[in-house]
């Protein structure tokens, strides 16, 4: 518009000279000037023409420029090497580029692309920028999210999704992980067992196969191992063959297992297994030197709990357990028993106070053996005290003989008064317990630095942080079974009350079920070493009485048991007085019943908390069961407390963790 207006005020001047030149020729001669007049109009109208023709020309031109330009962007928005898609809030595809449907194949308009990508979080990502990665099929893509706003209503609303092919250095940085370097500190964790009664000969032969199968099973799967010491390997390995390793749940140790040994008892190895986390891999973090010390720490706990599998620190960082199939066998030697009852008399001497606590919800073991630690301080002339928790109705008759004592009025105290009385100076004992959420009094545990631990349950991967000393044995009975032997070489004066003695005893009585489990030669010595001391079997058995309603609540919980395939459950009705014992007895008259392998019983606690007890006969390891929902145990005897959980769920819970070992069992065992 502007052009043409430009051009007709150019054309004026000479519109204006046309016009006065012909008004001169017609003064001379008006016949001239009308032909004058018709040339101009003729020359005029000629010309408009040609230029309104060029001018139709010039816009075809222009409209076939525009058309082959959107036609090309058209298709460059089709075939870009990236894929586009377009979805509403609903996860309803709306458009999609021909390269995004290439990718994931035949996908109609309106179809909702949640189920082909599990990581497409609408609710998360409306309104928002970012990206996330995506696997889909075989291919790996970095998918960038950015909200579409329109000027309609929020409905209408959409969120682009644009696609970049990332599968080659995805797949290298697969490949690359794979190939990082794994740790492994491994050890026969029973030789001086397996070996005694031997000949040289024997002995030689032995640890000739078991060494051939180790090291054969481990190079042959592409793994570096060497032999350090008389029953030491360290030995590195892929990613991909900790892995496989995995998959078949270290099922070489049942190989090692099954090596013929003279005095029957099988060779079983324990192994700690590290790797880097992901996140250092990929910054280039990672230190060898702390893998190894990760590994040696992963053997330490693989020891702890009994031995017989393998400990790997994944890549998150946590712990986790293959193997362990066969029951710990008790050691015969006693040395470490002196040289650790050595060392706890060395930190009481040098301490102000000594506080001694258990679990929450102490039983005798727990309580007993706070007992005998706190004789080993009076010993010592150093005040003692037991921390005990606010429901200790399973203990309450061994409480109250101890009370009317003169020598044991303060012995027992509460959680204030224990962190009123603590500072760095002070020694704090945990019995029976080694997981810091479990204890009476968790804030301790912070508040000095001198802890010694004492338990006789396989250990876990959140063990109490850097104790001054560690003593637990996965084979023993009881912690009560262990203290007596600390007692026994703590100094040769030692002289036990009648009711620490029973104290002790009885632990070691309600532990091994009357001597009927988890007892060894060890465990008899004890007893005797207690009897001796003046233990009163009596005083046990009035100890572990019941009266006769709770005989008939005991019936009524058995009466209503549920048994199916081998597992028995039960259930304890809510407000039942002391649940917690009750549902120990109940869970042990289960396996007592023909075809019952297993038996839970399951009983409210406060704090919206269901506990459960577990047991078996011994085909089932309940104690893999327990700790997958956070609990722990032994193999026959086992228990955890479900906070938050109903009855109905924590039943679920315990079924599906249940059917989850028992099948990787049988898989293994193919």
């Amino acid at each position: 518009m502007f052009k043409t207006l430009l051009s007709k005020r150019n054309e004026l001047p000479l519109y204006v000279i046309t016009v006065l030149l012909l008004l001169v020729i017609a003064f001379y001669n008006w016949v001239i000037a009308v032909l004058a007049l018709i040339l101009i109009i003729g020359a005029y109208v000629l010309t408009l023409k040609n230029k309104n023709e060029r001018n139709r020309e010039i816009s075809q031109f222009f409209d076939a420029i525009s058309q082959s330009v959107d036609q090309a962007s058209t298709y460059a928005v089709q075939n870009l090497p990236i894929g586009i898609a377009i979805i509403d809030m609903q996860s309803s595809l709306c458009w999609a580029n021909s390269v995004f449907r290439d990718w994931v194949g035949d996908i109609g308009n309106d179809q909702k692309l949640d189920h082909i990508m599990p990581n497409l979080n609408i609710d998360k990502f409306w309104g928002k920028f970012g990206y996330f990665f995506e696997h889909i099929g075989e291919r790996y893509y970095r998918v960038v999210y950015k909200y579409l706003q329109t000027e309609a209503a929020d409905d209408d609303n959409y969120l682009i999704l644009y696609f970049e092919d990332i599968t080659e250095t995805e797949t290298q940085k697969l490949h690359c992980l794979e190939a990082m370097p794994v740790f492994c500190d491994i050890e026969i964790d029973n030789k001086e067992e397996v070996a005694k009664g031997m000949s040289a000969v024997q002995k030689a032969t032995l640890w000739t196969n078991v060494n051939n199968c180790l090291v054969g099973e481990l190079t042959g799967r592409g793994c570096f191992v060497r032999a350090y010491g008389n029953d030491n390997y360290i030995a590195c390995m892929s990613r991909q063959t900790l892995t496989d390793l995995k998959n078949d749940n270290f099922s070489f140790f049942e190989k090692i297992r099954s090596i013929h040994t003279v005095n029957r008892i099988p060779v079983t190895i324990s192994m700690g297994v590290a790797t880097f986390p992901e996140g250092v891999v990929t910054q280039g973090k990672g230190r060898f030197n702390e893998l190894a010390d990760k590994a040696s720490s992963g053997l330490d706990l693989a020891l702890g709990r009994g031995g017989d599998q393998a400990v790997v620190y994944e890549e998150d960082g946590s712990a986790h357990f293959y193997g362990g199939k066969t029951r710990t066998v008790e050691k015969n030697t006693r040395v470490r028993a002196r040289v650790v009852a050595q060392a706890i008399h060395e930190l009481i001497d040098t301490s102000d106070l000594v506080l001694v606590m258990g679990h929450e919800r102490e039983d005798y073991d727990s309580v007993g053996a706070a007992v005998g630690v706190a004789h080993m301080a009076r010993l010592a002339g150093k005040p003692s005290h037991i921390v005990i928790s606010n429901q200790t109705d399973a203990i309450r008759r061994l409480q109250e003989k101890m009370i009317d004592m003169p020598a044991y009025k303060d012995l027992f105290i509460k959680q204030d008064e224990a962190e009123a009385m603590c500072n760095n100076q002070t020694l704090l004992f945990i019995v029976d317990v080694h997981r810091p959420d479990m204890t009476v009094a968790p804030q301790l545990l912070s508040m000095t630095d001198r802890r010694v631990v004492i338990d006789h349950h396989r250990r876990s991967s959140d063990f109490i942080n850097k104790p001054l000393l560690t003593y637990t044995e996965a084979s023993s009975s009881s912690t009560c079974e262990l203290v007596t032997e600390l007692l026994q070489y703590y100094q040769e004066d030692v002289e036990l009350a009648k009711i620490e003695a029973t104290a002790l005893y009885s632990g070691i009585v309600v532990d091994t079920k009357n001597f009927a489990v988890q007892t060894g030669v060890r465990t008899f010595d004890a007893a005797a070493y207690l009897r001796r001391s003046g233990a009163d079997p009596d005083v046990v058995r009035e100890l572990f009485s019941t009266d006769f309603d709770t005989i008939k609540e005991r019936a009524r919980v058995l009466a209503d048991a549920q048994i199916s395939d081998g597992i028995a459950m039960a259930s304890c009705p809510e407000g039942m007085k002391n649940a917690t014992i009750l549902a120990a007895q109940v869970a042990d008259m289960l396996i007592s019943i023909d075809n019952v392998e297993a038996g839970f019983t399951f009983y409210y606690l406060p704090d919206a908390t269901i506990g459960v007890s577990a047991r078996s006969k011994g085909l089932i390891n309940v104690q893999l069961v327990m700790e997958a929902l956070g609990g722990g145990g032994h193999r026959i005897v086992a228990g955890v407390q479900l906070k938050g959980r109903t009855l109905a769920e924590a039943q679920g819970d315990v079924m599906t963790a249940l059917h989850d070992i028992v099948d990787k069992e049988k898989e293994t065992d193919k």
